[in-house]
């Protein structure tokens, strides 16, 4: 664990990159949980956060297209990477094959977590933010996003579209979160 705690948490942020709103309803669903533990919470794109100096704490995700974060978050976690050392950070990548879930057959799903390597941007800023965690989401599949050989793909590896998030698994993620922060020093909802 960190010990680089300076900033009260009364405020949490939950920031996030999501290209088609997979990523924002799994957002959405961490912000409800930890809100209702009684902190306050603003969740938010990263392109509508001016400062991250009210918030003691962030959970910060994005959508995973082509094995890395979209743009928008990578660059706002470069951006802020020094003011986040401050601060404990989470982080979430929403994709096709989550910790708990996949688009893709269970067999397939585990040969490919197996292989799976950290987005880039997480890699590069690891050391410097010190995250307390990374968690993998399956997200939401529609046959419009994938080209014809993706199809062909998704079906070869006995995969499916539709939604894929694993709620509860996101549930527990979340109250998890919720009670580390209430056990953090400076922390306005301290159990």
């Amino acid at each position: 664990m960190s010990n680089h705690q300076e900033v009260p948490i009364t405020r949490v942020l939950i920031g996030f990159a999501s290209a088609h709103g997979s990523t924002k309803g799994v957002a959405v669903r961490i912000g409800e949980i930890i809100r209702a533990e009684g902190f306050d919470v603003d969740v938010r794109e990263f392109d509508e956060i001016d400062s991250i100096d009210a918030y003691g704490a962030a959970i910060l995700g994005s959508a995973i297209h082509s094995q890395k974060w979209l743009p928008l978050a990578a660059d706002f976690i470069r951006a802020n990477s020094t003011a986040l050392t401050a601060r404990p950070v989470w982080l979430f990548s929403v994709c096709s094959i989550g910790d708990s879930s996949s688009f893709f057959s269970e067999r397939m799903a585990r040969l490919m977590r197996r292989r799976r390597k950290e987005p880039s941007i997480i890699s590069e800023v690891r050391s410097r933010l010190d995250p307390r965690d990374h968690r993998y989401f399956a997200g939401v599949i529609e046959r419009s996003q994938w080209t014809v050989a993706g199809d062909l793909f998704l079906r070869l590896c006995g995969g499916t579209f539709g939604d894929h998030r694993d709620w509860p698994d996101i549930e527990r993620w979340a109250s998890g979160i919720a009670t580390s922060l209430q056990n953090e020093p400076g922390s306005a909802q301290r159990a």
